[in-house]
């Protein structure tokens, strides 16, 4: 008599591990940081329409007409140089402000950073007053047409710039005109003087005329060939007739 196996599949098996029970489970994986939490990332790229504006163009002085070309050059130049110190101090005051808005974001999540944005922010609005001095300077220098050196203007005015900008940043050329004003009357000999009148036309003198006046000693007669009337006429002058 024969005797079957019947074959059963070893079904707990899958109990069965070669791992060590002592081995520390593994961890999960810590998830990829986040990009735009990374705190170094660059600043995003200024905004072309925040830049400062350029400076709306200066209106030709009383008398520019006259100049000449010397005198255009000499304007032109000084109105460029008016144009980039306003732009200038314009620029610097724009990165101050930035700046202190900066350090007031910062000052309560990161106090180090804070301070180093407060110190680059000192720095910069002593950049900005440097600027707006600048373009301080040029506007007096323009304006300092009645004195005869701009320069001593420009000395006595700067000792102060700031009077003569408002809380916007903006130069007060009012101002300015008003305390060149009050120069001149405290100190009229820095004035310029006046130019000396132009010397009347002379008026063309009128040519002698040839025909008139004096013409001189008749040349004497030569009674040898005189005719009989020359000579009667002479001889008549001393009371003696010719004989016919």
């Amino acid at each position: 008599m024969s005797t079957e196996i019947e074959k059963v599949p070893a079904t707990g098996i899958a109990w069965f591990n070669l791992s060590r029970h002592d081995d520390p489970e593994p961890s999960d994986p810590e998830p990829a940081p986040d990009p735009a939490d990374d705190p170094a990332d660059p600043e995003p790229a200024p905004d072309p329409a925040d830049d400062p504006a350029d400076p709306e163009p200066e209106p030709e002085p009383e008398g520019a007409d006259k100049l000449g070309n010397a005198g255009k050059k000499a304007l032109d130049r000084m109105k460029a140089e008016k144009a980039e110190a306003r732009k200038a101090a314009a620029a610097e005051k724009k990165r101050a402000d930035d700046l202190a808005r900066q350090v007031e974001e910062f000052k309560d999540r990161d106090r180090t950073e804070s301070e180093k944005l407060a110190a680059k922010a000192e720095r910069s609005e002593k950049q900005a007053a440097k600027a707006t001095a600048r373009a301080v300077a040029a506007e007096v220098r323009a304006a300092a047409g009645e004195f005869a050196d701009p320069t001593d203007a420009v000395d006595v005015l700067m000792r102060d710039p700031s009077q003569y900008v408002d809380a916007d940043g903006e130069i007060d050329t009012d101002a300015i005109e008003t305390a060149l004003s009050d120069l001149l009357e405290r100190k009229p000999h820095w004035a310029r003087p006046e130019p000396a009148a132009p010397a009347p036309e002379k008026k063309p003198q009128p040519k002698p005329d040839p025909g008139q006046g004096s013409r001189g000693a008749p040349a004497p007669v030569n009674y040898l060939e005189a005719s009989k009337d020359q000579v009667a006429a002479e001889l008549a002058k001393y009371g003696y007739r010719q004989r016919v």
